[in-house]
């Protein structure tokens, strides 16, 4: 059996002395699966749609950490690249001037709502994508993408309720409230805010107990 996981930096296992210690990686061995993590830091929800559609067809499971909603996908000569508006980081801008010139405009001039219906439009996606295929699978979110605190992003959710209520909760952990945040809270913490062992840890269980009650596992 295989498990692919994609996401970004807290998939992915950044600061982690050893990756072999990320919540994938426990996971596929709680499992007994044979594990590819195709995670990488900084990415947005773009480059995960495509990685599932391009890879998706191979494994038995996927898990999708989603992203925080407000990473936009680039390309250009270079490459492809996310940026992330509030984020002035070289991460994103790899020194190229021209691209901080659009950071600096999406700063300005970004749309909560359209990015926030572009995320959702997303799960949908590839939850559908899923169903047809056949594929199990499981999402949950990386960090701060619902905002549950905060009145003006819980009035963003009502405005795009009809978005919201296709989301199909039974396959998304925590939704819409939670995120790998709550789950690992107080616990130790790299200098760039990324759970380490122990919250690793936590996340590989509450994905494994999920897939548990699912029935999917013993």
């Amino acid at each position: 059996m295989r498990l692919l996981a994609v996401g970004d930096s807290f998939t992915y296992g950044e600061e982690l002395t050893d990756r072999s210690v990320s919540w994938p990686c426990l996971l596929a061995d709680r499992l007994g699966y044979e594990l590819t993590n195709l995670a990488l830091p900084a990415k947005g929800n773009d480059y995960m749609v495509r990685t599932v559609i391009e890879n998706a067809i191979e494994y038995d499971l996927i898990v999708v950490a989603w992203s925080h909603f407000a990473r936009l996908e680039f390309a250009d000569e270079h490459g492809i690249y996310d940026i992330w508006p509030g984020n002035a980081g070289n991460l994103f801008t790899n020194e190229l001037s021209y691209r901080k010139d659009i950071l600096n405009y999406i700063n300005r001039h970004h749309d909560d709502q359209y990015s926030y219906s572009r995320y959702l439009i997303n799960i949908i996606l590839l939850q559908n994508y899923f169903k047809q295929n056949n594929k199990k699978y499981i999402m949950l979110t990386s960090f701060n993408q619902n905002y549950t605190g905060d009145l003006a992003h819980v009035k963003l959710r009502e405005k795009l309720s009809h978005l919201v209520d296709k989301v199909d909760q039974q396959y998304y952990i925590g939704w819409p409230n939670e995120t790998m945040q709550e789950w690992t809270y107080r616990t130790p913490q790299g200098p760039g805010g990324h759970f380490l062992e122990q919250g690793h840890q936590r996340v590989a269980d509450k994905i494994y107990e999920h897939i548990r009650h699912l029935g999917w596992v013993s």
